[in-house]
C-alpha cells in the first residue's frame, strides 16, 4: 500500500496544488478582529444576560484615532426563556485598531433591539483573515513603513515602501505601531 503526503504546503508535496499567482484579495483592516478564526478572534469573558436572538452589540470603541467599534449578532441564546446569556454569535463587522495583548476589553456600548446587558470580551486574534495555516502576500497602495508578523512569527518593519508595489512574503498581520503605508491588500 502506497501512502499519500499529507503536507499542506509545499514541502515536496506536488499534490498541494502550489499557486504563483494570488487567487483572492481582501482590504486589510489594521487591527480588525479575525473572524476566521475558530472563535471568531475573540475570547468570550461574560456572555450577560438578557439577550434575545437577533439582538445586534455595538462594541466599545478601541479608544485610537480612527478606530471603528465590532458589532455582534445574537445567534441563539441559553435557558430556554425569550432572553438569557448569549449562546452564540456571529461577528458581522470585525471594527479596527483593536489590541489582542489580553488588556483591551471588549464590552457593549449599545445593544439593539431588547437591550441585553453584560457582555465581554477580549480580541484574542487579529491576525488577516484566512491566514491560519498560510500567510498572504500584500499590496501598499500608498507607500510608507510596514510593521508585520511574517508566518513564521517574526516581527519587523519594512522602511520606505514604494506605493503600487507589492511584498512576495507571507505574513499573518500588520502591526499598527510603525505601519505608515496605507490602502493594503491581502493577496492570497
Amino acid at each position: 500500500m502506497i501512502e499519500t503526503s499529507q503536507l499542506s504546503g509545499l514541502e515536496g508535496n506536488f499534490q498541494a496544488q502550489p499557486r504563483v499567482f494570488a487567487h483572492d484579495a481582501k482590504v486589510i483592516s489594521i487591527g480588525a478582529i479575525n473572524t476566521s478564526a475558530p472563535n471568531q478572534g475573540i475570547t468570550v469573558t461574560s456572555f450577560g444576560t438578557g439577550y434575545s436572538p437577533n439582538d445586534i452589540i455595538t462594541t466599545n470603541d478601541p479608544g485610537a484615532a480612527g478606530t471603528t467599534p465590532a458589532t455582534i449578532k445574537v445567534l441563539t441564546i441559553s435557558g430556554g426563556g425569550a432572553t438569557g446569556p448569549i449562546a452564540t454569535y456571529e461577528i458581522t463587522n470585525p471594527g479596527s485598531l483593536w489590541n489582542d495583548d489580553g488588556t483591551e476589553v471588549i464590552s457593549q456600548a449599545l445593544v439593539a433591539p431588547t437591550g441585553g446587558s453584560g457582555f465581554t470580551a477580549v480580541a484574542s486574534n487579529l491576525d488577516i483573515p484566512n491566514t491560519q495555516q498560510r500567510g498572504c502576500c500584500v499590496y501598499i497602495g500608498a507607500g510608507g513603513n510596514l510593521e508585520v508578523v511574517m508566518e513564521g512569527g517574526t516581527t519587523l518593519v519594512f522602511n520606505s515602501l514604494n506605493a503600487g508595489t507589492f511584498l512576495p512574503i507571507l505574513i499573518k498581520r500588520i502591526v499598527s505601531g510603525n505601519t505608515t503605508a496605507a490602502n493594503l491588500i491581502a493577496l492570497y
